[in-house]
């Protein structure tokens, strides 16, 4: 058994909050995802948002049809996941999504890991994504009609707040300062 989405809502037609957010629901987590702690391991929060990525790729029109005819793909070239708390076996997760800027070549996109009803918050993860032509294997410009669809998701998610950590980069103390 897997973690895998087993459903995905790209759009909730609702007034609630986090209505236009990209969502992506997850099969219970199963025990063998969980480590010596008894918690979910530290991977998998990552390859559960990473999948995440995928819805907001898919509602920006780069689904895997998309990306075969277009010869063009998004890569990730920068992550930042922060932990909040600990998930365990048999907890049914949704990754909320939005976009956070664009440009011609890059999406930087925000995940954040909730219980199934959205009221807790377990991760969170920015990522830089580039436009990438496929025959080059080399950053390109988005194809008009994606650079378009990111432009109106970004939109739509501008009534959000700026989520707390992002921007944010790892620091830590200058050597032989004292934590």
């Amino acid at each position: 058994m897997g973690i895998y989405p087993y459903f995905v809502t790209l759009q909730v037609a609702d007034n609630k909050k986090d209505s236009t957010m990209l969502k992506t629901h997850y099969a219970p987590v199963p025990e063998s995802y969980c480590d010596y702690n008894g918690h979910l391991n530290e991977g998998y929060y990552l390859v559960m948002l990473s999948l995440a990525t995928d819805t907001v790729l898919d509602a920006a029109g780069l689904d895997a049809e998309s990306r075969n005819a277009l010869n063009f793909s998004a890569f990730t070239v920068q992550n930042n996941l922060r932990y909040f708390k600990e998930i365990y076996k048999g907890k049914r997760l949704t990754a909320y999504s939005r976009v956070l800027s664009s440009d011609k070549k890059r999406l930087r996109i925000w995940h954040e890991l909730r219980n199934e009803e959205g009221t807790e918050t377990y991760a969170a993860v920015e990522c830089l994504l580039v436009g990438v032509d496929m025959a080059s294997r080399k950053s390109a410009v988005w194809p008009a009609k994606v650079e378009t669809i990111i432009r109106e998701l970004q939109a739509s998610h501008e009534q959000y707040t700026w989520p707390m950590g992002a921007g944010n980069a790892i620091t830590q103390p200058a050597q032989g300062a004292s934590v």
